[in-house]
């Protein structure tokens, strides 16, 4: 992740990978009652490209949206405040790379914060920039990452900024991330107004879930969203 500015920051050593062995009990998990499926594995309808109202360009291709690079992010045309959200991807080898060069997108939710989607197994990176991390932010407590060319979960809760009647903020968002089952982030405070490369602006009480174009072939499918009453 390094779309818009590139965090001047030494490599670090990653932590222990513990996610190859582990297990992902949400790999294809069927979305349940109240969900909104916003892929399906065939249809697009319910995305656009960021920044204007063109239909999504990138592939689609054996039931997975797969990043066209070059064309852009694509961006949910609905937005959310509280919500589940269930991601796959699928990160090709890059070999010859290393670091931010390997496979690497994110999805940002409500538009802003960014967890991250690279090939960090066994791929030093920089600090809050390795798979999972709350990009810019946080690393993820554990690194559960299993190697490129398999199938990865991401299931985040997401809970919205809140704001009182005047419009002023009470509240920061919170996140909580399971990683191929691991818990990875647990209720974590996010007290920036975006992610290092995530929408600009004012914080909204919601926003729309969006998907980068890094130029990678990532792949993504099985992808969907419980919203959630507010309390």
């Amino acid at each position: 992740m390094i779309k818009r500015t590139l965090l001047a920051a030494g490599l670090v050593a990653i932590l222990p990978v513990i996610g190859w062995a582990g297990q992902k009990p949400t790999l294809m998990a069927r979305p349940p009652r109240g969900a909104i499926v916003l892929f399906n594995g065939q249809d697009t309808s319910k995305w656009h490209q960021n920044g204007d109202s063109d239909a999504v360009k990138w592939d689609v291709t054996d039931g997975c949206l797969v990043v066209k690079p070059g064309t852009g992010d694509i961006i949910t045309k609905q937005e959310f405040g509280d919500y589940r959200l269930h991601v796959e991807f699928w990160l090709p080898l890059m070999a010859n790379e290393s670091s931010q060069g390997r496979a690497n997108s994110g999805v940002y939710n409500q538009g802003r914060y960014e967890i991250q989607v690279l090939d960090s197994y066994n791929n030093p990176t920089y600090k809050a920039g390795g798979c999972g991390s709350i990009y810019s932010q946080k690393d993820p407590d554990k690194n559960a990452i299993i190697p490129p060319e398999n199938w990865n979960t991401y299931d985040i809760t997401f809970r919205a900024p809140r704001f009182d009647a005047s419009g002023k903020e009470t509240e920061f968002p919170r996140i909580t991330v399971v990683h191929n089952g691991i818990k990875i982030h647990d209720n974590v405070e996010i007290k920036v107004a975006s992610t290092a490369t995530g929408q600009p602006g004012e914080q909204p009480a919601t926003g729309p879930i969006e998907l980068q174009d890094h130029g990678a072939l990532i792949k993504f499918r099985n992808i969907w969203i419980v919203p959630l009453k507010a309390k």
